[in-house]
């Protein structure tokens, strides 16, 4: 349950990210208006005051439509598949509810306590929703919408319909049941809302006369709530809702700042209400002063390091008011010092509360600034020159009272720590190919600048692919859930490897990253295959563990991947055997087994005919092929794909084959025919295109193999280019097929053939033509004998061949 809430409460933040740009420019466009500052261009229809005053209005969108914004945001971080037609469809659905309690109010409205009014006024419970005159419900109406939109969407999207029913499927279907629910929401909103009124007016008087002591409390709970990751869920009814005053304080304060801007009255007269976001004094001022505190009573020659932590720590909470990655350098491992500092957090704010300094305080500088400064400076100057001299002594508070913790009880906060070294959690990575270096401390440390090697980090660390149930974000937060906390490393282990620390409870693991996470996120996605904003349907237990490991698929090459035979060795062979595929020893051999074994699911992928795959190889258990360059495909037995090159394209290229000197291969599925001049009049041999091609099954050639520069001289050709593929091989041989046929093609026909819920999509191959495989999985494997091409296209580097290569990397990702 308190996994679904953090989830809830990360979703609902969606659009308080767009809170700061919006008041920043409605704060400039305030300024940009105000006579006194810029003299006459500020005149009412001068071309500056034009300009200026329509930037303003469009800066109040986010604030004018608060409803719409949550009532769209909410699944992109709930819904479990297709979170973007989910979107869409909560917000149909949402235009219905408000068109459903705008029928009833006028119908009905009297026996409800409502009246429809021909003008609007605040009291009236009206609102206006994008011209729908409707029951004003706050964000309330809109989460509680978006949240039974989003539950309908994870449960029917996927339902099957009768064929005839189809139209219906999908967005549709979800949007039908959607239609009829939101209709019941609506009388029960009808019904109840009056009722929620008197209850929030009392709250609302009862919270405007708590003064300081009451700011006070919020903040600390505020605080006190962040390490569940709660907190949302306290201030966003103040700050967005009707809890305090009608609209929220942001909207309500965004409003007001032209006549704020232009009134020498105290603020706190003017918009007590505003004191309850003061959250922000605790981000500005004390936690760079605890930082400066780890930094003092750090040993000496570690505070070269630690400086290299603490400073961007510090910008991120003071600038952008992002507080985990300094807070979670002593949140869990000394709560006593969170305490104190929520209780000294909880004291700044009340006693910038108590001498008046109320306004939008709750983010970082830049918000600050926005809401209040830039706008309010000229009249209020005298308050903000008073908030920076209690702040200054607060900073000196929070460092005095931070340093003689420590030292006292010989706290091992960061630089004082004893060396501890973190090589386990670094050889887990370095160790499966991740390059490391030397730090100057000589402690191991890898290279975190990229944010795809930081999720693949992540996810090892976690357990592996195998051991994720599911995922969603909020601003800074990794949530993560586990089927196996015990294989979960230690919070070290992840600090080590550039996260900001971790959290777990339970089977619920939060990855602490800082403001980059949506960016790592989206890699921590296309690793595990799944689709943005994938959640888990219900908490990880064995079976469903074991459902989602079931998932998995790997597609493998054979020749360098699963073996190898020099192919000067192949010619040696009897003819019967010469163009069969080598076949992978017992180990590879086992390996596969026991990979499907666990539920999994493997492919051949190959370049190769299918009369041309080993028998042996064969014999393994197999889900599918995909083979001849993804130019024929079989999955469990049924052709899903077959694409041979047309009569038409035959016809063009023979005259060009038939006049070179060379041996031509033409590949079929029943197996090879080799064309030349002086070809002897036997089966497997042609000396005429048409002839090669009458001896193939449906006289169908999937590929053409010659010489690299016959090969050269067709690609030369501008018509032949856009319809042909062009896949040089070795020893100067290069195969040519038509241009659809390619394995990132073949692969994606078994992945459009399968049930949409498979788990994440390996592929191991060694060759050219693997880019393309590559190119169509989650996770690219490269075998240690693969050109360097190949290599920098992977997303991991196994051994050669000749090593079990293929072994290791199923290893590797504990697929067996």
């Amino acid at each position: 349950m308190l996994q679904k809430i953090q989830r809830f409460g990360g979703a609902m933040f969606a659009p308080a990210m767009l809170f700061s740009i919006s008041g920043l420019m409605v704060g400039i466009s305030a300024l940009a208006t105000t006579v006194d500052i810029v003299g006459d261009l500020a005149v009412y229809g001068t071309p500056w005051y034009v300009f200026w005053t329509i930037i303003q209005r469009g800066s109040w969108t986010v604030f004018k439509r608060l409803p719409l914004l949550f009532a769209v945001a909410l699944p992109i971080g709930l819904a479990q598949k297709q979170p973007a037609r989910c979107c869409l469809e909560a917000l149909v659905a949402y235009f219905a509810y408000c068109f459903f309690l705008s029928e009833i109010i006028k119908l009905s409205g009297d026996n409800l306590g409502l009246k429809y009014p021909s003008s609007l006024t605040p009291a009236s419970g009206i609102t206006v929703i994008d011209g729908i005159k409707t029951l004003d419900t706050g964000i309330i109406g809109p989460l509680a919408v978006s949240a039974t939109v989003v539950a309908i969407h994870d449960r029917f999207y996927d339902a099957k319909v009768p064929d005839w029913l189809g139209t219906f499927s999908g967005s549709s279907l979800v949007y039908l049941i959607s239609f009829f629910a939101v209709f019941a929401l609506a009388a029960i909103s009808a019904a109840i809302v009056p009722f929620a009124y008197a209850v929030t007016e009392t709250l609302r008087h009862a919270l405007a006369g708590v003064g300081p002591f009451g700011v006070g409390i919020f903040v600390f709970l505020e605080r006190a709530l962040e390490p569940m990751g709660l907190h949302h869920l306290l201030y966003m009814p103040i700050y967005y809702d009707n809890l305090v005053i009608h609209d929220g304080i942001y909207a309500t304060w965004t409003n007001l700042l032209p006549i704020l801007s232009h009134s020498t009255r105290p603020i706190n007269e003017l918009a007590p209400w505003a004191g309850f976001t003061a959250t922000g004094w605790g981000k500005l001022f004390g936690l760079p002063a605890i930082a400066a505190a780890f930094y003092f009573t750090a040993k000496p020659e570690r505070r070269a390091g630690l400086k290299v932590i603490l400073l961007p720590a510090i910008v991120a909470s003071v600038v952008c008011g992002v507080t985990e990655p300094l807070e979670f350098l002593f949140m869990f491992t000394y709560p006593g010092l969170f305490l104190l500092y929520a209780v000294l957090s909880s004291c700044l704010a009340m006693t910038m509360n108590f001498f008046g300094i109320v306004g939008i305080f709750s983010g970082g500088l830049m918000e600050m600034t926005a809401f209040n400064f830039i706008p309010l400076m000229r009249m209020h100057a005298g308050s903000y020159l008073l908030a920076l001299g209690i702040g200054l002594a607060f900073s000196l508070i929070f460092f005095v009272s931070f340093r003689a913790l420590i030292l006292v009880y010989d706290l091992k906060t960061p630089g004082r720590e004893d060396r501890v070294s973190n090589r386990a959690a670094i050889d887990r990575l370095t160790g499966s190919g991740f390059a490391k270096e030397q730090s100057p401390n000589d402690e191991v440390s890898i290279r975190s600048d990229q944010d795809h090697v930081l999720a693949e980090r992540v996810i090892q660390l976690l357990g592996g692919v195998g051991n994720i149930v599911g995922a969603t974000n909020c601003a800074t937060r990794l949530r993560v859930e586990v089927a196996d906390p015990s294989i979960v490393a230690d919070n070290a282990s992840f600090v080590a490897v550039g996260a900001k620390g971790l959290i777990i409870t339970g089977k619920t693991a939060q990855v602490i990253i800082g403001i980059s996470v949506p960016r790592v996120k989206e890699h921590f996605d296309q690793i595990m295959g799944l689709e943005p904003g994938f959640v888990p349907a219900t908490l990880a237990s064995p079976a469903a563990s074991a459902a989602h490991k079931r998932g998995d698929i790997c597609f493998f090459d054979i020749d360098g991947t699963l073996a190898w035979q020099d192919p000067r060795v192949a010619q040696e062979l009897p003819e019967g055997e010469r163009d069969l595929s080598p076949y992978p020893n017992e180990a590879v051999s086992q390996a596969i087994r026991d990979f499907v074994a666990k539920g999994n699911m493997a492919f051949i992928c190959t370049g190769r005919t299918l009369s041309c795959i080993h028998p042996k190889l064969l014999e393994l258990p197999w889900t599918g092929i995909v083979c001849l360059a993804g130019g024929y495909v079989e999955l469990e037995g049924h052709v899903i794909r077959d694409l041979a090159m047309t009569p038409g394209m035959l016809q063009r290229l023979a005259p060009i084959l038939e006049q070179s000197d060379e041996v031509i291969r033409f590949e079929g599925l029943n197996g090879v025919v080799r064309m030349s001049a002086d070809a002897p009049d036997a089966p497997g041999y042609a000396r005429t295109v048409g002839d090669a091609i009458t001896q193939l099954q449906h006289y169908s050639a999937y590929k053409i193999l010659m010489s690299t520069s016959l090969a050269n001289r067709i690609a030369q050709d501008q018509t032949f280019e856009p319809l042909l593929c062009f896949n040089e091989l070795e020893l100067e041989v290069t195969e040519i097929s038509p241009r659809e046929c390619t394995k990132r093609e073949g692969i994606q026909s078994v992945l459009d053939a399968l049930d949409p819920n498979h788990g994440t999509v390996y592929g191991i191959g060694d060759a050219s033509n693997d880019i393309s495989l590559m190119n169509a999985v989650d996770v690219g494997i490269a075998m240690g004998n693969a050109p360097d091409y190949l290599k920098k296209r992977a997303d991991y580097i196994t051994d050669s061949v000749d090593k079990d290569g293929v072994v290791k990397a199923l290893e590797h990702f504990r697929l067996i």
